[in-house]
Order: C-alpha cells, then sequence, then structure tokens
C-alpha cells in the first residue's frame, strides 16, 4: 500500500445541506487526492422537514465529474435506536441492515478503507492522509484510525480522574469494582448509561470509548470478517445498547484482538463550525439553531465558491420522490 490509495467516503446525511456542501468542498480540498467515492445516505426522515436537501446537494455537484456521489434511500429510518434486539433482523434483514447509519457503505465500497464523517465538518488539513500514512506503517492487527474515547463523558477521563485518554485506552484496564468506584466518585454527565453497558460485562474497552465516527478510517476487509451479516459483531453505525453508537462496536471488535490508532480530528478540521452552540446534535431539536447554522453555511458557501444558482433538477426531483413515496404507501396498505 501507498499514499496514493484510494478510499471512499461514507457521510449520512441527516439534514444541513450546506453544511454538508462545505464538508465535501474542504474534504477535497485537502484529500480529494485519496478519494474516490462518496457514499451519501439520505436518511428516510429529514429534521425540520427540510426534505429537499438532498436534491441540492445532487445539483450543486452533478456537473463536475470528479466529484462521484452515490446517494442511497434507506427503506427504514433507525437513527440511534438500533439495539441488541434488533441483532437478528440485521443479520438476515438486508434492507434493515442497510438502513443502519453507515453500513450500506461499508458493504458495497469496493475499497480496502472507508472513512466515515459527519456532514458538519470544515475541514483544513489532509486528516485522510494522514490516516493512510499511519495504516501503512501500522500493526497488522490495525482496524480503526482517528479519535479515540468520548472522554469528556468519562469518569476516567480528562474532565474527572485524569487516568485515562485516546492515547492510553489500551492501558488503563480497571477492574469491574474499580469503574464502578469511578462511576460512583464523579458525576459524569452519562453514569447510567455507563452503568447498564458495565452490568453487561463490557469494561474494557471503557463504556465511552469508540472510534469516533467525526472523521475516521476503517480496515474494510476485517470489518466484514468480524461484522454482521458476515461475524457476531453489531454493524459499526448501531448503538446495541451502548453509551452511544460505535462504542459496542469498538468494545467488541477490541476484544476480539483488534487495535485502533488515536488521531484526533480538531488538527484537521472544526465540527460544528456554523453552529453557534457548537453541537451539532442540538439543532436536530431546534429549528432556530439548524436554520441559523445552515444561512452561515450557505454563506460560507458564497463566500468561498461563489452564490449557489441551483437549477429545476432540485424541485423536479424532489417532486418526483414526494410521488414515489405515497406510491408506495398506497400500496403497503
Amino acid at each position: 500500500m501507498t499514499l496514493d490509495t484510494k478510499i471512499d467516503v461514507a457521510i449520512s446525511f441527516y439534514g444541513k445541506p450546506y453544511q454538508t456542501i462545505v464538508t465535501i468542498e474542504t474534504l477535497l480540498k485537502h484529500s480529494g487526492q485519496h478519494i474516490d467515492k462518496i457514499f451519501l445516505t439520505r436518511e428516510l426522515f429529514q429534521p425540520h422537514h427540510d426534505d429537499i436537501g438532498i436534491f441540492k446537494i445532487i445539483d450543486y455537484f452533478r456537473k463536475r465529474p470528479e466529484v462521484k456521489l452515490e446517494v442511497y434511500f434507506p427503506a427504514y429510518f433507525l437513527g440511534l435506536g438500533v439495539m441488541m434486539d434488533n441483532f437478528e433482523r440485521a443479520k438476515t434483514d438486508a434492507r434493515f441492515r442497510h438502513s443502519i447509519l453507515f453500513q450500506y457503505a461499508f458493504e458495497k465500497t469496493d475499497k480496502k478503507y472507508l472513512c466515515p464523517i459527519h456532514n458538519d465538518m470544515v475541514f483544513f488539513g489532509d486528516m485522510i492522509g494522514q490516516m493512510l500514512n499511519i495504516f501503512e506503517h501500522g500493526r497488522p492487527d490495525l482496524l480503526g484510525v482517528g479519535m479515540i474515547g468520548q472522554c469528556w463523558n468519562c469518569p476516567a477521563g480528562p474532565n474527572y480522574a485524569q487516568l485515562c485518554n485516546g492515547d492510553k485506552y489500551q492501558d488503563f484496564v480497571p477492574s469491574k469494582e474499580e469503574l464502578l468506584a469511578l462511576l460512583a466518585k464523579y458525576d459524569s454527565p452519562r453514569k447510567d448509561y455507563e452503568l447498564k453497558v458495565i452490568e453487561t460485562g463490557r469494561v474494557h474497552p471503557l463504556p465511552e470509548c469508540r472510534l469516533n465516527e467525526y472523521c475516521a478510517m476503517v480496515d474494510v476487509e476485517k470489518y466484514r470478517q468480524e461484522t454482521l451479516p458476515n461475524g457476531p459483531v453489531g454493524c459499526f453505525g448501531g448503538n446495541w445498547g451502548g453509551t452511544d453508537i460505535v462504542t459496542i462496536w469498538t468494545h467488541d471488535m477490541f476484544n476480539r484482538g483488534y487495535t485502533f490508532k488515536n488521531l484526533s480530528f480538531h488538527s484537521y478540521a472544526h465540527h460544528g463550525f456554523f453552529d453557534p452552540s457548537g453541537s451539532g446534535n442540538q439543532a436536530n431539536s431546534s429549528r432556530d439553531l439548524y436554520f441559523m447554522a445552515e444561512a452561515n453555511a450557505q454563506k460560507y458557501i458564497s463566500e468561498h465558491w461563489g452564490e449557489i444558482k441551483f437549477s429545476i433538477y432540485v424541485p423536479i426531483s424532489f417532486f418526483l420522490y414526494k410521488l414515489k413515496r405515497k406510491i408506495a404507501g398506497w400500496f403497503q396498505r
């Protein structure tokens, strides 16, 4: 493998079309030499009825042959709610499984590496190139590269006991009793969820440890070997009863002998750059915050790449999509 290796990118599109355009534009500016295809999964339901957004993105990029977009419309809206009682269905029902965040891309890519990312990033450096470099010089058991852990939530993390961080997650191995004592001592924000995970026997890596999907890179061959539908591990984008998506997958894959390398995205990108709250999630429940961030992103696009002028493709495609959904609903009655 060399640094001219081409990878694919996976983006789960839950609203934020203008922010998604900025994400793709800045990613291609700094890492385009490494990227072949971008899988864009448009979630079945969209926040604040911003249903037309995906067609704006398609229209924006469709006359640029160097930008290879594959848009997928899943059959179900699962969000963060894929739990262990969904495991058997996910194993046998491909349409259900492909509705799990990022899973369609993991099964359809023909590349050695897939890079899942958020759709509200602004890149200012070549993180993909650095992740490829780490893989090139990494151990044979290296499965994923990216920022490890949601340490700000963890009682062992820098905000609390200061015993662990993304670089030390392999070395800090407390007993169940020691971890429960930390949970009792510190008022971490998700201690109830963490306690439930610990009670299932998942103690190390810790409940908040995960390969963060803000921007990460995963070895696809290893992933497919161990993860549904071929292996016993739940899909990357499922919750499976963890504190968040990817936490259970990270724990189970680590305990099957794979390793992860910490690489913070903060040296290469901003997350939630256009959102005054600094969080991408709050806008999902706040209409004002959502459209304020979108207006900021639209302004950024105009300043850096010119004013957007969408074609007739956008309303026509949106109309046909709604018509198709309505017809499908008739047949499902």
